[in-house]
């Protein structure tokens, strides 16, 4: 049997193109590219200056196109080069990539309209990547939770273009994603197959200005996804929704035996279970999680079992989870059996995202 290798996390640079797709009453919503040298100029071609900023409901973000990449080019990473994208794989061993955003990995709005209008936007920016890619650039929509009545048919659009995945956070709106809100987002995705695909970000305004001044993301960006990892197993959403798969995707997965260890812990002392195993909580949940090749592996490994890891690149960035070379090293330090790592790199990944 052919190895397939899917690289678990990769990500698209958004630009201004991501937002060509914005229906002609949402033009409002557009985001406005702001030059540094003043607010009042704005750029009408993005890249004719070292760093951007996006004017979003009143708010200015940094810009991500500019950051300080050097493996990839601009056109592999903000998609208008899918040719030169797809030939990179196949330098890198890579037959498959699941894609994320980067602009959207922190809320931009509260605005139920303006916030709709952006992720429908990008998933239709996603579905005409993915009918360049041959099948090989996979995606996580962004699904229009201020706008719940029309979530179940924007998911089937994206489902039908390509998508494999639901992109969320572990705390959404100020919500956690065990909250019953949350429910018709389940219904729809498991009757689509699509996976709940829980990446680091935020998307709680609230919260993320607590940790505004921080000199890291842990708090803000990493710490909701290992809460969201305890909540959804306590309030026992995966088995209230049994056709779901849950992906927890660059967090590493070092912090696994705690969390595990925690949980266990407060499900036996609440609910007194006797089939409980640590060991198969991700089985036992359908749970999948991203690690990286700095985690102590064979430790991980003997704690959760070899079936529920995946790995990403995180392809296009440039912070502390990038590590481009993912793929290869896993494969040649040796730190893990080899029959363990093909299905890090394949069937695991394609369990969680329902891949072919």
């Amino acid at each position: 049997m052919t190895l397939r290798i899917v690289d678990a996390d990769a990500h698209v640079i958004e630009t201004t193109r991501t937002f060509s797709y914005l229906r002609e009453n949402e033009e409002k919503f557009r985001p406005v590219v702001l030059s540094p040298e003043g607010a009042d100029q704005i750029e009408t071609q993005i890249g004719q200056q070292n760093k951007q900023y996006w004017l979003v409901d009143g708010t200015v973000w940094t810009g991500t196109r500019n950051q300080d990449y050097t493996d990839v080019t601009a056109g592999q990473r903000e998609m208008e080069d899918i040719a030169g994208r797809l030939a990179h794989m196949d330098e890198m061993g890579v037959d498959v990539q699941v894609l994320y955003p980067t602009f959207f990995l922190s809320g931009k709005t509260d605005d139920p309209q303006w916030d709709t209008a952006l992720g429908r936007s990008y998933n239709r920016w996603l579905a005409d990547i993915w009918k360049q890619s041959d099948n090989r650039l996979r995606w996580a929509a962004i699904p229009p939770l201020r706008a719940m009545d029309g979530l179940r048919d924007e998911l089937a659009f994206c489902k039908e273009n390509g998508a494999c995945g639901v992109f969320l956070v572990g705390i959404e709106d100020g919500k956690e994603l065990d909250d019953p809100y949350f429910y018709p987002l389940w219904e729809a995705a498991q009757e689509l197959d699509l996976a709940a695909c829980i990446h680091s970000g935020n998307h709680c305004s609230t919260f993320m200005g607590l940790f505004k001044n921080s000199s890291t993301r842990f708090m803000s960006n990493r710490s909701p996804g290992v809460g969201a990892f305890h909540s959804l197993i306590m309030r026992d959403i995966p088995q209230k929704f049994p056709g779901m798969r849950w992906g927890f995707v660059e967090f590493s997965a070092s912090w696994l035996p705690y969390a595990i260890n925690y949980t266990e812990l407060s499900y036996w002392k609440n609910r007194n279970d006797p089939d409980w195993r640590s060991t198969d909580i991700l089985k036992r949940n359908n749970m999948y999680v991203a690690c990286q090749v700095t985690d102590d592996l064979p430790y991980i490994v003997k704690q959760v079992g070899e079936d529920n890891l995946v790995i990403g690149t995180d392809y296009g960035h440039h912070d502390q989870a990038t590590e481009i070379e993912a793929i290869g090293k896993l494969r040649d330090d040796g730190v893990l059996p080899g029959r363990v790592v093909d299905k890090i790199l394949d069937a695991n990944a394609r369990a969680l995202y329902g891949l072919d």
